[in-house]
């Protein structure tokens, strides 16, 4: 039996504090399960993913400056070595992009070459739904990779919050059989919103405390709704808990970023935290939007880093960044990029085996002006679930895919 240690003590007694003396008998005994190791984490490691939305130009981001493919295929859009920040004698960071540079030379970041799949989809749903489902392109999966991770790994014992997006909407990497997995956009509103008149916490509490002799539904119902109560609870508990940090930051992902250390830094039950940065469709006009894109997410994510190191936590957590697809390589009329295949992807953390990995796709030999991917994104996650999480990754991805070997 895992001992229960002084912070999961201290989180449960805020939460009982929260749900007063009327919590029913079956979630005490919720609670203190959850006060354990979850089922299928033999550690108390995190991932932290984050989705650059609308498809993210990888050329512009990781610029191989010295294929002259690349100049002659961006005239206008192509960036010249004043605007670059040198990694080697073939590749460079975009200048806007230099806080992940700082995290490569501190050996904290790794760079995952020409990720994409089998017979790419340049639809924004349909790509993204592979990358969530970890299906192949002609296969349609209902449940994500995510949550079907989940279901294999987790028992009864696991909260709702084993799963955390920070956002308005669940993605569909999260859906599985055992619906794990909650959304918010801030911790500190998720849960019970005091109503009018007598609609009270302790009422609703009481409302839902089950009964021997209750209907099998409605007492699942009520099963569902206090565990829910408690989830809530945990979660505002930590959210309150959290060090407060006085920044006039505008900056919405390194927000949201910083709300995920605190959970992190107050212990708070979740594995798996799933944050979105949108606007990288950048079909028209984008130099200057691309560039500030990039100098957004890779201040959010030094920063975030920087704020892990702070907390103490940084050895706990992995950050992994990626988008649906990547641009084309030919630049279009309108001073943007259409929907391409292949770009990189990055982990982040002080444990990943930092460096560059895999193999640049070619400038040259192209698949009708797309770049030909040569490491498959699954290999990635499978080198999360094997090397990060310590589980059987076959059993979440329906077939087994060579892990990367991403971590010490």
């Amino acid at each position: 039996m895992n001992l229960i240690n002084r912070r999961d003590f201290m989180k449960q007694a805020t939460v009982y504090s929260a749900l007063g003396a009327m919590a029913p008998q079956f979630l005490t005994q919720t609670a203190e399960a959850a006060a354990q190791s979850i089922a299928g984490f033999e550690n108390d490691r995190v991932l932290v993913v984050v989705q650059l939305a609308g498809g993210n130009d990888g050329l512009n981001m990781l610029v191989p400056h010295s294929d002259d493919a690349y100049h002659r295929a961006r005239p206008q859009l192509g960036l010249k070595k004043d605007r670059l920040i040198r990694i080697n004698d073939d590749l460079s960071f975009n200048q806007k992009f230099a806080p992940m540079k700082s995290l490569y030379d501190n050996g904290e970041l790794a760079i995952i070459q020409g990720i994409g799949y089998p017979n790419p989809n340049r639809s924004h749903f349909r790509s993204m739904e592979i990358w969530h489902t970890a299906s192949d392109a002609e296969q349609y999966e209902s449940t994500g990779w995510i949550g079907r991770y989940f279901d294999h790994e987790c028992s009864g014992a696991a909260q709702p919050q084993v799963g955390v997006t920070i956002g308005k909407e669940r993605p569909q990497a999260f859906a599985g059989e055992k619906g794990l997995g909650v959304s918010f956009e801030d911790p500190q509103d998720f849960g019970w919103q005091e109503g009018v008149g007598h609609d009270s916490l302790d009422n609703f509490t009481t409302l839902n405390q089950q009964h021997k002799d209750a209907d099998g539904t409605i007492d699942f119902l009520r099963h569902v709704t206090s565990s829910a109560i408690l989830s809530s609870s945990e979660v505002r508990a930590a959210a309150e808990g959290a060090p407060k940090t006085k920044s006039s930051n505008r900056n919405p992902l390194a927000q949201t970023l910083s709300s995920i250390a605190g959970l992190i830094q107050q212990g708070l039950s979740t594995r798996i935290y799933y944050v979105s940065a949108s606007g990288f469709d950048t079909h028209a006009g984008q130099t200057g939007k691309h560039d500030t894109l990039l100098e957004g997410v890779g201040t959010a994510l030094e920063g975030f880093q920087q704020q892990l190191r702070k907390d103490g936590t940084a050895s706990r957590v992995s950050t992994m960044i990626f988008s649906e697809f990547g641009r084309r390589v030919q630049e279009n009329k309108s001073g943007g990029t259409d929907h391409g295949t292949a770009a990189p992807m990055f982990l982040m953390g002080d444990q990943v085996h930092a460096g560059l990995h895999g193999t640049a796709p070619s400038l040259t030999d192209l698949d009708q002006g797309d770049l030909k991917f040569t490491t498959d994104f699954r290999r990635v996650y499978a080198s999360v679930l094997e090397d990060w999480f310590n589980v059987d990754a076959a059993a979440t991805l329906g077939r087994s895919f060579e892990s990367l070997k991403m971590f010490g």
